[in-house]
């Protein structure tokens, strides 16, 4: 129960072969005293010294969420894109595309929407909620025969009912109705 303690006793202890261990054991012991700020920067030292540490996805998750908390969506953005574990990524790609989003990155928001089309499993809430943005960007952009197949799809694998569902449902309807309403070209 002593999370300061704890995490001065991993530093004191990052040296050699262990450090890596140490400032992640030091790093998760910070978030749980409720120093977030002291916990992202312990994290981002370990990235920096060890990017290739076998929690090293998990640490990018956390200084991602830390980042956003503080306020560096940009920074937060491209941390999101680092996290490599399967259980992860989609909600990091989610987050990576909704950050870019509220940054006026439309481009850089459709990149991480498209990296999820081909993770499984494919009905993932949030594989299927960042498809349904990726087809608003493209509705955005004039281009509604490439957000059909995305919102079909998330007809297709999503409970029905569910407010995904409901909004591809949605979606469609309102491309239907303006496909109709177009004249028709001779």
């Amino acid at each position: 129960g002593d999370f300061d303690g704890a995490a001065n006793a991993y530093e004191r202890a990052a040296t050699g072969a262990a450090a890596a261990d140490a400032w992640f054991n030091a790093a998760l012991s910070l978030a749980k005293a409720g120093k977030r700020l002291e916990a992202l920067k312990v994290y981002e030292r370990l990235l920096a010294r060890f990017p290739r540490h076998a929690k090293a996805s998990f640490c990018w998750l956390q200084a991602a969420q830390g980042r956003e908390a503080s306020g560096k969506l940009s920074e937060a953005a491209q941390a999101y894109a680092r996290v490599t574990a399967d259980a992860d990524r989609p909600a990091a790609l989610l987050a990576a595309g909704r950050l870019r989003e509220k940054l006026r990155q439309p481009a850089l928001a459709m990149g991480a929407y498209h990296a999820l089309r081909s993770l499984r499993p494919a009905a993932n809430a949030y594989r299927l909620r960042g498809l349904l943005r990726l087809g608003l960007l493209y509705e955005l952009e004039d281009k509604p025969l490439k957000a059909m197949p995305l919102y079909h799809e998330v007809l297709k694998l999503s409970a029905r009912g569910s407010t995904d569902f409901q909004a591809a449902v949605e979606r469609m309807q309102a491309l239907s109705r303006d496909a109709m309403a177009r004249p028709v070209a001779r």
